[in-house]
């Protein structure tokens, strides 16, 4: 049997929340699956879960196939190097949306590029090969054909305490700084209900996180997807991706809490409208702030995402943001800087406007500022992300919320009740804990800071010296 060793890179710091989620992405488990079931021999290593690096020792076998996002890729490309140097008749094969977007940057680097679903086409490509550099993945009509993904295949799947689970491919939004229209299309393509089902059985874990971009796209089927999981009676919890608009229908979150749903991640984006349009993003203040109400009616938690830097924003965005996440009592935020991701309309226009700074891609992790804002400098950029990040995540806001927490579920025993939104002892964990990591990542991206805080010093003196000159 012909080895392959699948491996899904790690990433560089990528958010406050790496510590917390160290979950695989879906790719590798459904190829390896195929891979597996077609006679080859499977490992498959995410380094994010495995704690570490692989060391040269470990890299071996006929195959090495690599997966990144734009902020991995270059831990990618070393992988490719070294596996080539330890396995010179190897064959070296990379695909996902970094490689996709940039595949003549990837092909420096590896045998084959496989760009777009290499669902149908990757078995053919390991047995019978390729004189093609560039292999052309095609979307997957029918994802029922998907394998039932054996986890088994993955090195320290058993340390997971969150079984993924992905039921759709593909968004009907457009948002321009989104790559995942461009990657899997417009159209919504579903697994069946039924088949949703057969994988949920196989959940031996306490808790689920569906991986689809936005679960709840399509709202007829949402509905029979939350009768069927209430039926089912599982034990174990969950939560998913969603869009602010499903809470125009709120008999259907009510039904998201009766199968079990615990928390959504919304992407918000902004408290400012003109942001919201600049962004593409379809949905307005007023939508975010009855998603709000609409999730905290229903005791289901909030993960508020947010991102920095439109063209429409200024220095005053930081402190608008952090006041509305105070006051809304969102329950954990997630503030990011605009990243122009390859592949994406904000890429192709920043690019084209010669603001990006770089492609230090490592540093394209939605935590690092690495273009030209219009109405700051990078480093304003930067440092005002972080600021909101460390008043949100105060030692004095963990403390008030410990003591409400104590406070609601006091009340609660003496009048036999709960209060609606009681506050959890997870949420009060992560805010004290991200406080911890902000810290650790000042400390780790010093230099990047310094590099930023540089580049501003030296664009004061420039914009300095235009003024003296016109005078």
């Amino acid at each position: 049997m012909k080895k392959v060793l699948f491996v899904e890179p790690k990433a560089v710091e990528a958010n406050v929340f790496a510590k917390f989620v160290n979950l695989p992405l879906m790719g590798p488990i459904y190829l390896g699956t195929m891979i597996r079931d077609a006679g080859f021999d499977v490992k498959i290593v995410n380094e994010n879960l495995l704690g570490r690096k692989l060391a040269m020792n470990e890299l071996e076998g006929d195959f090495l196939l690599l997966t990144s996002l734009t902020s991995t890729s270059e831990r990618a490309y070393e992988l490719a190097r070294q596996f080539k140097q330890k396995n010179p008749r190897s064959t070296v094969i990379m695909g996902g949306i970094h490689a996709s977007f940039l595949k003549e940057e990837t092909a420096k680097y590896v045998d084959h590029v496989v760009t777009g679903e290499g669902d149908e086409i990757i078995v053919d490509l390991l047995k019978n090969g390729s004189d093609q550099r560039f292999i052309n993945g095609r979307l997957m009509q029918n994802l029922d054909n998907l394998p039932t993904p054996d986890f088994r295949l993955l090195v320290n799947s058993e340390k997971m305490r969150i079984t993924p689970v992905m039921t759709s491919r593909g968004c009907p939004y457009d948002c321009n700084f989104c790559s995942v229209t461009k990657m899997f299309g417009q159209g919504y393509r579903t697994l069946s209900i039924d088949r949703v089902m057969e994988e949920l059985k196989r959940v031996k874990t306490n808790f689920v996180f569906f991986y689809d971009d936005n679960l709840t796209a399509n709202v007829n089927r949402t509905h029979q997807l939350m009768e069927r999981i209430s039926k089912a009676n599982f034990k174990f919890d969950w939560s998913a991706q969603v869009r602010t608009d499903i809470t125009r229908y709120p008999d259907l979150v009510s039904d998201m809490k009766k199968a079990g749903c615990n928390t959504v991640y919304i992407g918000f984006e902004s408290v400012r409208d003109e942001t919201l349009n600049g962004l593409s993003k379809h949905q307005t203040l007023d939508d975010i702030k009855r998603a709000i109400e609409v999730f905290h009616r229903n005791s289901i938690r909030i993960h508020g995402m947010f991102i920095f830097g439109g063209d429409e924003d200024d220095r005053d965005i930081f402190e608008e943001t952090v006041k509305f996440s105070v006051k809304n009592k969102i329950d954990t935020v997630q503030y990011m800087i605009l990243t122009p991701l390859p592949g994406t309309e904000t890429y192709e226009k920043l690019e084209s406007q010669g603001r990006i700074l770089h492609n230090m891609w490592q540093y394209y992790d939605g935590m690092h500022a690495v273009f030209q804002p219009k109405n700051m400098t990078p480093w304003e950029l930067q440092s005002g992300m972080l600021d909101s990040f460390e008043e949100f995540y105060s030692y004095t806001r963990v403390f008030n919320d410990a003591l409400n927490m104590v406070f609601d579920k006091t009340i609660g025993r003496v009048g036999g009740m709960i209060n609606s939104r009681a506050h959890s002892y997870s949420t009060l964990v992560i805010k004290l804990f991200a406080k911890r990591i902000i810290k650790r990542w000042f400390k780790l991206n010093e230099d990047y800071i310094n590099y930023l805080a540089q580049l501003k010093a030296t664009m004061k003196r420039s914009a300095q010296a235009i003024r003296l000159n016109m005078f």
